[in-house]
């Protein structure tokens, strides 16, 4: 086996694929496939199998749970996305032979829960468990590849509109630096319903974004515009893209998105960089949950999760034994207002059972991202205090 080095992004949409490695001598981003005829290093999502007509549709089918059908018979979602990842990290082996990857990062569109927990399914297939695979949004992939660039980018605030299929979306990342950490907080507009194109042509369409754009960054002090999407690769962008970087930079490609997941490989891979910064969005959970616990001969918080943590990605598990102790206290602390809240579980007493004579396991995970589950299991102790098998659950609301 290979050494694990390769610090991997991998931007996963219904129609196109791209991979990215970070290259450590030049610290950034590098395509896998990037050739003259492919500057983008774009590869169509489709299962190919020899001898028949590839597979387009099968990632939309599969997010909804459908199975494929392959030689007449139906394949498990997971299995056909299996194959499509192995197939395509297939070519990292190209340029980078006797290496394997050491830390995979998947951007996706569509970050549901289900989703995610099929890609990770699939990735466990190749035997790349959760340990060195993570699943993100395009989103958050901005947001890690806004706060990579170099610092006059984001001394203000920076802007980010895609434009895709038809839908404009706006993306707004601010800073609040009176916070510890630095918050980096992310504000979605959806902008489509201000499109009304008519059939007067290209020259009648960049009008119209153009107008829509500008409104939507009217008073804003903002450092950079990135714009993204197949819509702004048409002839009217060139001009209007000139008007709209006046008194700011701006910046076009295709490539934001796995470069972001990219650079979110090096965070979670190796020594994180951006310590400083608590990065937020819709998806990530607004407060840090701990346990009060007693170790190393002082009381201590034990923090089971963090603030800024993906609420699906959300998984903590603590054994603890238990000194008397009737209930469990939750701390829930809100990272915004730093208000303290306690929840506290009742643990019904277990007969037989006495003080340091019961280790209990306890489980945190999200249903959604205001929506704690804590399950509270008995493990017993030893062969003289055998596991009760009672289990406690309560679901709490952080918000």
């Amino acid at each position: 086996m290979g050494e694990r080095t390769l610090l991997l992004g991998y931007d996963l949409c219904d129609g196109r694929t791209q991979m990215a490695v970070y290259n450590r001598t030049e610290r950034e981003p590098e395509l896998v496939g990037q050739t003259e005829d492919n500057p983008d290093a774009i590869y169509e999502t489709a299962v190919e199998l020899e001898g028949r007509e590839p597979i387009r549709d099968f990632l939309p089918r599969i997010r909804k749970g459908e199975s494929i059908r392959v030689d007449g018979r139906r394949s498990d979602p997971a299995n056909v996305l299996a194959y499509y990842f192995r197939k395509t990290l297939a070519r990292t082996r190209k340029k980078y032979p006797g290496e394997t990857i050491k830390q995979l990062v998947v951007t996706v569109p569509d970050c549901r829960k289900s989703y995610t927990d099929l890609i990770y399914a699939a990735l466990d297939k190749l035997s790349i468990g959760r340990d060195r695979a993570v699943v993100i949004s395009h989103r958050q992939s901005f947001l890690y590849y806004a706060l990579s660039q170099k610092k006059e980018l984001w001394v203000n605030d920076v802007g980010l509109f895609e434009y895709e299929a038809g839908k404009l979306d706006y993306y707004q990342m601010s800073l609040d630096r009176h916070k510890t950490p630095i918050l980096a907080g992310l504000e979605h507009r959806d902008l489509s319903e201000a499109l009304s194109l008519s059939d007067s042509g290209d020259g009648h369409e960049g009008t119209l974004i153009e107008n829509v754009i500008q409104a939507a960054i009217r008073k804003q002090i903002l450092s950079v515009l990135y714009m993204t999407g197949e819509g702004f690769e048409k002839e009217w962008s060139d001009e209007v893209f000139k008007r709209l970087c006046v008194g700011r930079r701006l910046f076009r490609g295709r490539n934001l998105y796995v470069s972001g997941a990219c650079y979110a490989a090096r965070e979670f891979g190796e020594t994180a960089r951006l310590g400083d910064y608590l990065l937020m969005d819709e998806d990530m959970v607004t407060s840090r949950l701990s346990i009060s616990v007693y170790g190393e001969a002082r009381e201590q918080d034990y923090v089971l999760v963090k603030a800024g943590t993906i609420w699906y990605q959300a998984d903590a598990q603590v054994d603890v034994i238990p000194d008397g102790d009737s209930e469990l206290c939750l701390k829930v602390v809100n990272i915004f207002t730093k208000e303290e809240k306690r929840k506290f579980i009742e643990l019904t007493p277990v007969e037989g059972k006495v003080g340091r004579h019961c280790r209990l396991s306890v489980r945190v995970r999200f249903a959604d991202v205001k929506t704690c589950i804590v399950t509270v299991r008995d493990k017993g102790f030893g062969e003289l205090f055998p596991s009760s098998n009672r289990i406690w659950e309560s679901t709490v609301n952080i918000d």
